[in-house]
C-alpha cells in the first residue's frame, strides 16, 4: 500500500486542550482515513508518553521536528500492512520521542484508510488483524461520581463510581445508561460534570456515593438489572509506601481490607487499580480475595496497554487505552497477551476525549467484556454510544454473543 499523502493538525479535545489529529490517504480512489488521540488529565508513569512540540493547533507539516519526521517517514512510501506502518511509527517514537499522541493518531488513520480501500468497517479491519477471542458486544461501565485527580487538591478519593448495566442486549444497557445518570441529575443538588462525565460531588463521601447510586437505581426500578463498580487508581493515592483515602493514611495491608470491605458493604462487580503498579504483592493477595467475593480486579495503569507487561495472577482483567500503547497493532499485541495470561479485557476512554469512536470498534474486535466511554452527556462521549447504535445495524455485528453478566474468575482459559 502506497502512502500519498500526510497531514497532521493540531485539534481541542474535551478539556479544550491540544491533541493531535491525522488524515493519510493511500494510492487508489477513495482510500483516506482520519483518526485522533485522546489525552489523559495525568498519564500512568509506565505509558507511552505525547510527543515534544506538538501542542499547536491548526497544520502540524510546516513546522516542528515531530512533523518533518512524518513526512519524511511516510510520505511516498510503500507499506506491506498495519504491522508494518506501526513498526515503523514505534521506531520514530523510540529514536526521536515522535510521541504516542502522534503515532496513535496516524495509525488509526492507516487502519480506516485500509479498511475504507479493502471496502470493511473499522471493527472488520479490527477483527481480520487480531489473534485472541472472538468478538462480541460489550457491557458499558458508565462513569456516574468521578473524583481522585479530577478532584480538587490532591486526590485522595476514587477516581470513577460506575453503573454497570447488565441488559439482555447492548442497546438496553444504553437506554439504562440514560435513565440512570439522568436520575441522578435530578437527586443531587447542582450537579457538575467532570471531564469524563461522572458528577462531581465534593460534599460526600465514597460510601455516600455508592449509597445514592444505589438508591437511584431502585429508584429507576432496576434493582438487580444494574451492578456497580469502581476505579480506584491508585497510583494517584501512592503515598509514603501506603495510600490516602478521605483523609486518613493506610498501609497497603490496611488499604485492601478496607477496599473489601467496601466492596462486601456495597456489592460492588468490579475494582480498577486498587494499588499502585509497583506494589504487585499487595495485587496477588487481593485478586484471589476479590474473586471469591464475586468482583474483579482490572489493571490499567497496572499493565498500561502493554504487551510485555501483563501477566497472570496480578489481575482478573487488563485494561486497554491505545494512547497508551500508542499503535492500533500495540493495543491489539496487549489484548492477546491479555488472553494468552487468562484475562479479560476492559477498553477505555481518557479523561481528554476527541470524535474518535475507535475504542468502539477495538472493544467489539478483541471481544472486551466492558468498555468505559463516560457517561451519557457531552458530544464527545455521544459519539461512541451513537457508534455503538449504527454498527447494531450490520447483522453480523448485532448477532455477536454478549459477555455473562457475572463472569467467573476463570472464563478465559490461558493460550497453551
Amino acid at each position: 500500500m502506497l502512502i500519498e499523502r500526510v497531514r497532521l493538525r493540531g485539534v481541542l479535545d474535551s478539556r479544550a486542550q491540544p491533541t493531535v489529529e491525522a488524515d493519510l490517504h493511500l494510492s487508489g480512489d477513495e482510500s483516506f482515513g482520519r483518526g485522533s488521540c485522546p489525552v489523559a488529565i495525568a498519564p500512568g508513569r509506565l505509558e507511552r508518553r505525547r510527543g515534544l512540540n506538538t501542542g499547536d493547533l491548526g497544520n502540524l507539516l510546516d513546522e516542528g521536528p515531530a512533523a518533518r519526521l512524518v513526512h519524511a517517514a511516510l510520505h511516498g512510501r510503500q507499506v506491506a500492512g498495519q504491522r508494518e506502518l506501526d513498526a515503523v511509527l514505534r521506531a520514530l517514537d523510540d529514536e526521536h520521542a515522535l510521541g504516542a499522541d502522534v503515532t496513535l493518531a496516524l495509525s488509526l488513520a492507516f487502519a480506516r484508510a485500509a479498511a475504507r480501500r479493502s471496502r470493511l468497517q473499522l471493527v472488520d479491519w479490527l477483527i481480520q488483524h487480531h489473534d485472541g477471542p472472538p468478538p462480541q458486544l460489550p457491557r458499558l461501565l458508565v462513569n456516574t461520581f468521578s473524583g481522585g485527580i479530577h478532584a480538587q487538591g490532591p486526590a485522595d478519593s476514587f477516581q470513577q463510581i460506575m453503573a454497570i448495566p447488565l441488559g439482555e442486549t447492548l442497546t438496553d444497557d444504553i437506554r439504562m445508561a440514560m435513565q440512570v445518570h439522568s436520575a441522578l441529575a435530578r437527586t443531587l443538588d447542582n450537579p457538575r460534570l467532570s471531564a469524563s462525565s461522572g458528577y462531581m460531588v465534593s460534599d460526600r463521601s465514597t460510601r455516600d456515593k455508592l449509597t445514592t447510586l444505589a438508591s437511584v437505581v431502585q429508584a429507576c426500578g432496576l434493582d438487580g438489572q444494574v451492578a456497580s463498580g469502581v476505579d480506584v487508581a491508585a497510583e494517584h493515592l501512592s503515598i509514603d509506601g501506603g495510600y490516602r483515602f478521605e483523609g486518613a493514611a493506610h498501609t497497603s495491608a490496611d488499604f485492601g481490607e478496607l477496599l473489601l470491605r467496601i466492596v462486601d458493604d456495597h456489592g460492588l462487580a468490579y475494582v480498577e487499580d486498587p494499588f499502585d503498579p509497583a506494589d504487585t504483592t499487595s495485587w496477588r493477595t487481593f485478586t484471589p480475595r476479590l474473586g471469591t467475593a464475586g468482583a474483579s480486579t482490572v489493571g490499567d495503569d497496572l499493565f498500561a496497554s502493554d504487551a510485555q507487561r501483563i501477566q497472570p495472577g496480578l489481575a482478573h482483567a487488563a485494561l486497554l487505552k491505545p494512547s497508551q500503547a500508542g499503535t492500533v497493532s500495540a493495543t491489539l499485541d496487549a489484548a492477546s497477551e491479555a488472553a494468552c495470561a487468562g484475562l479479560r479485557t476492559v477498553v477505555s476512554h481518557r479523561s481528554g476525549e476527541t470524535e474518535d469512536t475507535a475504542i468502539c470498534d477495538l472493544a467489539i474486535a478483541v471481544g472486551a467484556d466492558h468498555i468505559k466511554i463516560g457517561g451519557p452527556r457531552r458530544g464527545d462521549r455521544i459519539t461512541k454510544y451513537n457508534r455503538f447504535l449504527r454498527l447494531l445495524e450490520s447483522p453480523h455485528l448485532a448477532g455477536l454473543p454478549r459477555p455473562p453478566a457475572h463472569p467467573k474468575e476463570n472464563q478465559h482459559v490461558p493460550c497453551q
